[in-house]
């Protein structure tokens, strides 16, 4: 797979980039991260990343070293030919050996970009099985996107073991949260219902634009706090995320959501979201 690396503005292959080992991304997690897609090669809601990676950033107080056109200029020069999937990450840099963020100097920006590897049309027409997973989501420092991702981790190894989808974390007190690398949402009575910041969730961007889409089409939305016992109410479930778009859920631990297959409403919405990519590009 072509893969091109940009360190602080040095692009490279894989096999030639280079960070410190005593980098306190490496040494403790000390980063924060957006991921990003294109269409027709441009990067889709750069703005609206920015401003996330721009908020993680004081909330673990770093200081972004490029701004915002200057990153868009590094991330449109390493991009590679047809669509890309980007990750755009700022380390602490390099300091001692201890938790201590005033021994680093100089934050390190690097940006990751593969190709994107977009899902079969079969997967949005047939749903996915997802699973619950025994890993639970800390609701402290949920709007920060930081190189932390254990519990990320874990889940996805669990995930991965059962043959599933993806995993959805709960909170602490056993409410639903997200999924590894998406949010997730039921749909009943006609209505649309997600969890809301308060249950651990990042503020995904996809999900943003959906739950305006939701509610252009006269569809009542409801953010809160969800009991695992919902996804039995439920008549649909889906997930977004940035990559992924909009994706049914058909199963959760082996039992069918509502009649087994994808809903209409879920449909309706992944036609939307894809309609409004040209008005979103434009509007970026």
């Amino acid at each position: 797979m072509q893969t091109r690396i940009n360190i602080n503005g040095v692009i490279t292959a894989p096999e030639d980039a280079r960070i410190s080992v005593l980098d306190h991304g490496l040494l403790f997690g000390d980063s924060v991260y957006e991921t990003l897609r294109t269409y027709q090669g441009k990067p889709f809601l750069f703005s609206r990343h920015f401003a996330r990676l721009e908020h993680s950033a004081r909330g673990i107080h770093l200081e972004l070293p490029w701004s915002r056109s200057e990153t868009l200029e590094q991330i449109q020069r390493t991009l590679l030919p047809g669509e890309s999937r980007i990750r755009l990450m700022i380390t602490r840099g390099i300091g001692e050996l201890a938790a201590d963020p005033e021994t680093c100097a100089d934050p390190v920006p690097i940006i990751i970009v593969v190709p994107l590897c977009a899902l079969p049309e079969q997967i949005y027409k047939d749903g996915v099985e997802v699973i619950i997973s025994s890993v639970r989501r800390s609701q402290r420092f949920a709007d920060i996107k930081s190189g932390s991702l254990i519990h990320q981790v874990l889940a996805f190894r669990e995930a991965k073991s059962r043959g599933a989808f993806e995993a959805i974390l709960l909170t602490a007190d056993d409410k639903l949260s997200d999924g590894i690398t998406s949010n997730i949402y039921l749909v009943r009575d006609g209505a649309l219902m997600t969890p809301s910041h308060d249950a651990g969730i990042v503020e995904g961007i996809t999900r943003g634009v959906v739950l305006d889409l939701a509610r252009g089409m006269g569809l009542p939305v409801v953010e809160g706090f969800l009991g695992v016992r919902e996804i039995e109410k439920a008549d649909e479930m889906f997930l977004t995320s940035t990559t992924r778009e909009v994706v049914p859920v058909v199963r959760v631990d082996g039992r069918p959501v509502g009649n087994g297959r994808p809903g209409s409403i879920t449909a309706r919405l992944l036609d939307a979201y894809r309609s409004a990519v040209q008005r979103l590009m434009a509007e970026d």
